[in-house]
């Protein structure tokens, strides 16, 4: 089993795999220690199968290591450095080249597996074989840490992605929007946190981020979530964001849950170009004035609210934009999952305030599909009258109908035949 010794400020691990017949140890750019039992085809980069490594232990490794490879009395070794997105694999992959985001343990490996001793890959290809495996941190190289922005479930738990989980479990600190609320998640989906939880929220975000920064300069594994949905929407996280990426610091997007998405895909509504806005000002004058600034871009646009203020904003949504039409979703993914849809005017005659409501409102508001219509039909006519010009002026400079007509034709969706009978219209007219 693995073991792990703690030197100064250094680690030792120590595990075991076996061999396997098909160990060619022929690979000029990887070197490969799996869980697998078996390999299905020539194990060019596989040196040990039944990896008995431990996840948590590897992930206290940091910087550069020195890697010994063990087998049949032919001992090797090579250095590498550590990946910071390493968050635990059933393959322990050491690749020669930089560091990728998934499924690299090691990069920068000055060795692969066709480098390594033959006599030692000689007696890895036996079932019977044992491989001990040591990894010794050195104590060099860079030790910077990632910053995960982790999404979390907006009301079911059962959308909490395996990636999250894993990622949630692996990492040093947790920045939470509120502490309690992800102890309970954590218990309610039996995850296994061993970060520290830190709360990071609006009051002490710059305070928090400083701190933050530090530990990941040092090497930390940190994951950043919110109450609820993916973080930097409405909720705080941008200041820790910003920060890691000007200090170079890699930032990486565990995607999921988001309310925003959610009450997009089932709003029914012209979506394909819209306004994030979030919170409106609380007070109905600066909320008017804002609706109407995002009304007059044409896009539809989505909105948070509270329980107790919805009313007010949809009463504004119908004094700026009535006709526009909204989708109102609230408790999303949740056993009271309610969505309402409608004209700004209809809802804001049939959604009341309530202060005992759960969670927060989405609302999606597009502009109504007969403006798009005839926004479409100004287009197109704006569009036909210009080509109708261009046809002409062609033709007043002795360019041929035929010769017009091909070059029409060329347009997506104009046949040729469509195209010469334009021409010759134009002509007739002209």
């Amino acid at each position: 089993m693995a073991a792990t010794t703690r030197s100064h400020a250094t680690h030792l691990v120590t595990f075991r795999c076996h061999g396997h017949p098909r160990i060619t140890g022929s690979h000029t750019k990887t070197i490969e220690l799996t869980r697998d039992r078996e390999v299905t085809a020539r194990a060019t980069c596989v040196v040990g199968v039944c990896s008995e490594h431990d996840d948590r232990e590897l992930l206290r490794l940091r910087g550069d290591v020195e890697v010994t490879i063990e087998c049949a009395g032919v001992r090797d070794s090579f250095r590498s450095a550590i990946s910071p997105f390493f968050i635990g694999d059933d393959s322990l992959v050491f690749r020669r080249g930089p560091g990728l985001r998934g499924r690299t343990f090691g990069f920068d490996a000055t060795k692969t597996a066709a480098d390594l001793d033959r006599a030692l890959v000689h007696g890895a290809a036996d079932r019977d074989a044992v491989v001990n495996v040591t990894l010794r941190e050195l104590g060099t190289g860079d030790r910077i840490g990632v910053l995960f922005v982790v999404s979390v479930p907006i009301g079911n738990d059962d959308d909490l992605t395996p990636r999250a989980r894993h990622v949630l479990e692996a990492v040093d600190v947790v920045l939470a929007e509120d502490t309690r609320r992800f102890r309970d998640l954590a218990r309610r989906t039996a995850m296994r946190i061993d970060a520290r939880i830190v709360s990071y929220h609006d009051q002490n975000e710059s305070e928090r981020a400083d701190a933050a920064l530090a530990e990941l300069a040092a090497g930390a594994r940190v994951a950043l979530v919110s109450d609820a949905g993916t973080p930097l929407f409405s909720d705080p996280g941008y200041v820790v964001v910003r920060r890691a990426t000007e200090a170079g610091i890699a930032v990486s997007p565990v995607p999921g849950p988001s309310s925003l998405l959610a009450v997009l895909a089932a709003a029914g509504l012209a979506i394909d170009r819209f306004t994030y806005a979030g919170f409106l000002p609380r007070r109905s004058a600066a909320r008017r004035a804002e609706i109407a600034r995002l009304a007059a871009s044409g896009d539809a646009f989505v909105l948070h609210e509270a329980p107790r203020r919805v009313s007010g904003l949809l009463g504004d949504l119908a004094a700026v934009v009535p006709e526009w039409q909204c989708c109102v979703g609230r408790e999303v993914t949740k056993v009271f999952e309610e969505f309402r849809r409608g004209s700004a005017a209809e809802l804001a005659s049939h959604v009341e305030a309530a202060d005992d409501a759960r969670g927060e409102f989405t609302i999606v508001v597009a502009p109504p599909a007969r403006a798009n219509r005839a926004e479409d039909d100004a287009n197109d006519a704006a569009l036909d009258d210009r080509l109708e010009r261009l046809v002409g002026a062609l033709l007043e400079q002795g360019v041929t109908p035929k010769t017009v007509a091909a070059a029409l034709s060329s347009l997506p969706g104009v046949s040729h035949k469509e195209a010469y009978a334009r021409v010759l219209d134009v002509a007739r007219r002209r």
